[in-house]
């Protein structure tokens, strides 16, 4: 069986989903190829047009591939327009990776659905698609941060103390007097001993803020670089981030408490609204309530116990290989039927 896995490259964290569906299709010995939409050599550049869904099933036809999987809505529309148009027999798979923004049906014509979780479902059902298509697997995500090895270990490989609290914050989104903020507000309330984490790209305006911000600081670290970052987030007491749907679900199969921050007027965020909702993390109105809750989880075992609970019965670790094997059944009743 060979699979065709169409994503959009200018979406980092769609690639880091489509990387998570190809590893598990080649540990099931399945090629997945991934394919972005601006590598398919068409004839055209009218997209949407005759010629180009024409170019469009050439390619997937030349490639041999018995199912494709589509990381966005983009991609879907694509090849549902191509498999009508040109009479592609192929099947067809999409997944949703958003807690909130749900598209409407007629953009989610294929032959089958992947949602993060049953209320997702029950919503697009209630929209009128059909509930036979639709799947719950939860989102991709690497297989690091499912994999593991337990708070002190994790600081026994990082050298981290294991009696300091550990904060980790994802400034993704965030401005840089927001972060230098935040840090004040930690090192004027928190009376214990502590470590604040901050993973930043190597070349960036905000890394070099910040990096001169650490320099007179005993407690703030400044990650630059690193392919261990779910060993600092397991060594979290607690993690803070701006609202989103990917690396919200990295941290929450990870197990760790999660602080939403709604900073500079946000009052709305559909991923954020989610996650509280079912209780796998709390929301920060500004930055004295944000440090006030990540104190809590560090407090409070018991709370940051039970939000960890929850986020392991709302989010499915083993999304990509769940997505595999539906693909699998699908295809092989398709056989046994032709």
């Amino acid at each position: 069986m060979k699979m065709l896995l169409l994503n959009d490259k200018s979406s980092k964290k769609l690639r880091y989903v489509s990387d998570a569906v190809v590893i598990a299709a080649l540990e099931k010995h399945i090629s997945c190829e991934p394919i972005d939409i601006s590598d398919l050599r068409l004839e055209t550049s009218r997209i949407g047009s005759d010629e180009y869904l024409k170019s469009v099933a050439r390619c997937i036809r030349e490639e041999g591939a018995d199912a494709v999987i589509c990381t966005s809505l983009k991609g879907l529309r694509l090849i549902s327009e191509a498999k009508k148009k040109e009479n592609l027999q192929i099947l067809t798979c999409g997944i949703i990776s958003d807690y909130s923004i749900l598209p409407a049906p007629h953009d989610l014509d294929a032959d089958c659905i992947f949602v993060p979780h049953e209320e997702i479902k029950a919503r697009l059902v209630k929209k009128g698609l059909d509930s036979q298509r639709i799947f719950v697997t939860g989102i991709p995500v690497k297989k690091s941060f499912r994999e593991h090895i337990g708070k002190a270990a994790a600081r026994n490989y990082l050298v981290i103390p294991k009696n300091k609290r550990v904060y980790l914050l994802i400034p993704d989104g965030l401005e840089a007097a927001d972060i230098t903020r935040l840090c004040e507000e930690l090192s004027r309330t928190e009376r214990e001993e502590y470590l604040l984490y901050i993973p930043t790209p190597r070349c960036s305006v905000i890394r070099d803020k910040l990096m001169d911000y650490a320099e007179g600081s005993s407690n703030v670290r400044i990650i630059t670089y690193t392919r261990r970052l779910n060993l600092y987030i397991e060594s979290a007491d607690a993690m803070l981030l701006k609202p989103d749907s990917l690396t919200s679900t990295e941290a929450a199969v990870s197990g760790v408490p999660i602080v939403h921050l709604f900073l500079n007027a946000d009052n709305k965020n559909g991923s954020g609204d989610f996650f509280a909702n079912h209780e796998m993390a709390v929301i920060g109105r500004n930055i004295c309530d944000t440090v006030k809750k990540a104190k809590c989880f560090a407090e409070q075992k018991a709370m940051a116990a039970r939000v960890i609970q929850m986020q392991y019965r709302n989010i499915c670790a083993d999304s990509a290989d769940k997505m595999i094997e539906i693909i699998m059944k699908m295809r092989a009743r398709t056989a046994d039927m032709n």
